[in-house]
């Protein structure tokens, strides 16, 4: 069985390290184990998910195991009272190389979030570049909201997919192989929905082209 490394735990909620390849919760028409069924096997109490990571996206997830700490994480990521830094690698880099991302986004039928001129949900990530590598460039992103597929869709609209992201636009060119989507929660910071404390959690990515 998988085993997802764990990075902070207390009686009321754990932060993991997600690997690439697993849904985070059961998905229509999908079986197999999910990062609840793997966390929720090795803590010995029932994990519940307060957000998501998508399935190839690796790095920093909390999840709760007590319903006090369910709602008042809830509360945080609703109030965006959650820290959350992420490490992209994208096709080129962007223009302006930092700055603050602010879109309505929609999910088209196919499945797609894009960037629309009215409508949608209000999002915003702050970014900066922080490297070349080869070709791409390694990015960090901050979410000041936290809509699903917001980094990819962004970078997208920007004219740097995240690369491995066939979904959303990037086409590899010669030399590049990336086997999943490169992208990574490296850090969550948040006060404890119980005890008050502060919880700063890093994942260090697993590939060297994400690594600061």
């Amino acid at each position: 069985m998988v085993t997802v490394p764990i990075l902070y735990r207390d009686e009321y909620l754990v932060v993991v390290d997600k690997p690439s390849g697993f849904l985070v919760v059961p998905a229509p028409g999908r079986s197999g184990r999910t990062v609840v069924d793997l966390v929720s096997a090795q803590v010995g109490r029932q994990a519940q998910a307060v957000h998501r990571l998508d399935e190839e996206t690796t790095g920093a997830l909390v999840m709760v195991m007590d319903p006090a700490a369910r709602t008042g994480m809830e509360a945080l990521f609703r109030e965006h009272a959650v820290e959350r830094t992420y490490l992209a690698l994208v096709a080129a880099v962007p223009s302006p190389p930092a700055g603050r991302i602010e879109s309505r986004l929609s999910e088209g039928a196919d499945g797609i979030v894009r960037v629309v001129p009215t409508g949608g949900e209000r999002a915003v990530t702050h970014y900066e570049t922080l490297d070349r590598r080869g070709r791409c460039s390694l990015i960090l992103c901050r979410l000041e909201t936290g809509r699903r597929n917001q980094i990819r869709a962004h970078m997208t609209a920007l004219g740097c997919p995240v690369a491995g992201d066939r979904k959303y636009g990037f086409r590899a060119r010669s030399g590049e192989s990336f086997r999943r989507l490169m992208l990574h929660s490296w850090r969550l910071g948040f006060r404890h929905p119980i005890t008050g404390g502060l919880v700063d959690v890093q994942a260090e990515p697993r590939e060297p082209e994400l690594r600061p």
